[in-house]
């Protein structure tokens, strides 16, 4: 008698598929507030026949909404983005993500939001990265200082980025130039080789950082020339080149597009870029290569990375729309602009990409006794 009865109340509220895991749902709903409002069903029916009638007007709404959302959740984004940055607001990581999330947004109909997480080097917030659920909706923004210098100079950075990552795309490179404020003391490269070896350990030059890509790069430099520098590491790069401009720090070796500013107005002399060719818009500044150093071939790069396990799917429409977005004529005009060059990747080449990096920088670590602070 009960199962006839319960047949015929799965039909009023539309249980007609009870193995359904929504509609399992709702009668199992159902049935807890019929218990609460009477003793059998019969009497639910004829004492709060208005009562029940909104139960089935609640329960009819609620297993809409869940079918609605079930469907939203199955198209990849279904809501905004968050990527981390673990570096401040306005220094170059940030306006790399910004720039280039800005049109990957366009291009997949969906918001990306910047989370700047500052903190040890950078190792902060990309800890925290990998950390976050792996379902797409938080990525990072991978720097060459976190994912390939890190590892190798803090004994626990809180990661492990061939474990905890998932390699999405190559997002940008940036060269660096050497600076300094003492052009009419130093107007070559040579100048400052020849001043280094008259006084070993006089010089100062600084950094974002111990670890920084500055620092990394200028230890780099150390070796290939043979030069006795004392290091002054700094709290991000503004303090760095504040002090540079000042006088209290003899040389700063600082990616293109925060240097491209202070050489425009001649406030700084570059001494040498670390590219392939002289800059069309600086066409006075030398190449490494040209002063005497042809090995001395370094960029500053970042990547896109999601924690592990992220599903691959996901991984490979974000890895299309990412080098799609790169390839746009307005987005590279934008970033050449601003001494940014396009580095479209795909996951496996940033993958190898970023343990070449990573074998290279630990040599330099190595070799010169490089530490945390």
């Amino acid at each position: 008698m009960n199962s006839k009865r319960n047949k015929k109340l799965n039909c009023a509220v539309g249980l007609d598929t009870p193995n359904d895991k929504h509609h399992s749902f709702v009668w199992l709903l159902f049935m807890s507030t019929a218990h609460k409002t009477g003793s059998s069903y019969v009497k639910l029916k004829s004492t709060t026949h208005r009562f029940g009638n909104i139960i089935l007007l609640v329960l009819a709404t609620l297993l809409l909404t869940l079918t609605v959302n079930a469907k939203a959740q199955d198209k990849y984004p279904y809501k905004p983005i968050r990527v981390i940055v673990p570096f401040p607001a306005g220094g170059i990581n940030d306006n790399i993500a910004r720039l280039i999330m800005q049109k990957l947004g366009e291009s997949m109909n969906s918001a990306f939001l910047i989370d700047n997480r500052p903190g040890a080097g950078g190792t902060m917030g990309t800890a925290m990265a990998a950390r976050s659920a792996p379902d797409g909706y938080t990525l990072l923004l991978g720097a060459a200082s976190t994912i390939a210098v890190a590892p190798s100079i803090y004994t626990n950075p809180g990661y492990m980025p061939e474990k905890d990552f998932i390699a999405v795309g190559g997002l940008a490179s940036v060269p660096s130039v050497l600076l300094t404020a003492k052009g009419d003391k130093f107007k070559r490269l040579q100048d400052l080789t020849a001043a280094a070896k008259t006084k070993p350990g006089a010089l100062t030059f600084g950094s974002a950082g111990s670890g920084s890509s500055q620092h990394i790069q200028m230890e780099l430099l150390k070796i290939q020339l043979n030069l006795d520098m004392l290091h002054v590491p700094y709290k991000g790069g503004a303090p760095a080149m504040a002090d540079l401009m000042s006088g209290q720090i003899d040389f700063l070796l600082e990616p293109l597009p925060t240097a491209m500013p202070h050489m425009n107005t001649k406030r700084l002399t570059a001494l040498a870029l670390s590219t392939n060719s002289r800059l069309t818009t600086h066409p006075d500044v030398p190449t490494f290569a040209e002063s005497g150093v042809p090995d001395f071939l370094v960029t500053t790069w970042f990547g896109l990375f999601a924690p592990t396990n992220t599903p691959q799917a996901i991984v490979n429409q974000l890895e299309a729309s990412l080098n799609k977005a790169l390839k746009d004529p307005a987005l590279v005009k934008s970033m050449n602009e601003r001494g940014i060059d396009p580095m479209p990747m795909s996951s496996q080449d940033l993958k190898k990409y970023a343990a070449e990096e990573q074998s290279r920088w630990n040599a330099v670590v190595t070799q010169s006794g490089i530490q945390a602070n």
